[in-house]
């Protein structure tokens, strides 16, 4: 069994110019290129996750989320006995889906999202775990505290979002959610600076409304974590119709 390090050998490329924002986004697309490239070989484990950040340069929140998507379109398998890169036949292609969603109206993908995610939430507060609400609370808190930098709360709100669909622990919502998120990332980056010049409010509502939904997620309240989340998506496409 070869001892070689891939990770070691390719962690320069991994970590250079990474960036300040969307670091686990860029993070994972480096991955997804050496996995499918064969430079990350099918059956290589990871090594601990402490070492791997080590080596990026980069915070095990971060490094969580790019393995987070990394799973879920099927290029890592993450175990208690470690973390393996896939054989490449069993790699998710979503592909077709993806490009559907990127050229589709936002008003379309907000539809789209009323109608998914009222259900994620609902499944999120019947089975999300201790770690699961941890990082929803880190995310929101993060959302307050970028109250004011529209690109970093659009960030952490998607994250957000993501995240109670990883509480799901369905890798059918959360491919669907992941091959939406950077299409609604954009449009709404772009809807909530045209809005916020018109009303202000439109940062604390969210966050208020963002806040009523990790609560009944915490509280296993699946149909308020149901109701609170259609009221979101209802919210923001007022907000991105009427401003």
């Amino acid at each position: 069994m070869s001892e070689r390090d891939y990770l070691a050998e390719n962690a320069a490329y991994l970590k250079k110019d990474l960036g300040r924002n969307n670091i686990s986004q860029n993070l994972f697309q480096r991955f997804k290129e050496l996995i499918t490239s064969g430079k990350l070989p099918a059956g290589y484990m990871m090594p601990n996750e402490n070492i791997v950040s080590e080596q990026l340069g980069i915070g095990r929140s971060t490094l969580r989320e790019a393995y987070t998507a990394l799973a879920v379109f099927g290029f890592i398998r993450r175990s208690k006995a470690g973390t393996f890169v896939s054989e490449i036949d069993n790699i998710v292609n979503i592909a077709p889906f993806s490009i559907t969603v990127e050229n589709s109206d936002l008003s379309d993908l907000l539809e789209f999202r009323y109608m998914l995610e009222g259900e994620t939430a609902s499944y999120a507060a019947k089975r999300a775990t201790r770690e699961d609400i941890a990082q929803l609370e880190y995310y929101f808190e993060k959302m307050k505290e970028h109250r004011h930098d529209v690109n970093q709360f659009v960030d952490y709100d998607s994250m957000f979002h993501m995240q109670v669909a990883v509480a799901t622990h369905n890798k059918l919502l959360m491919s669907t959610m992941m091959a939406s998120k950077d299409s609604f990332e954009k449009g709404i980056r772009l809807a909530m600076r045209e809005s916020l010049t018109q009303n202000p409010r439109v940062i604390d509502v969210t966050i208020e409304l963002h806040g009523k939904i990790i609560e009944a997620i915490k509280g296993g309240d699946y149909q308020t974590a149901y109701t609170a989340m259609r009221e979101h998506i209802s919210y923001v496409n007022l907000t991105v119709k009427y401003g």
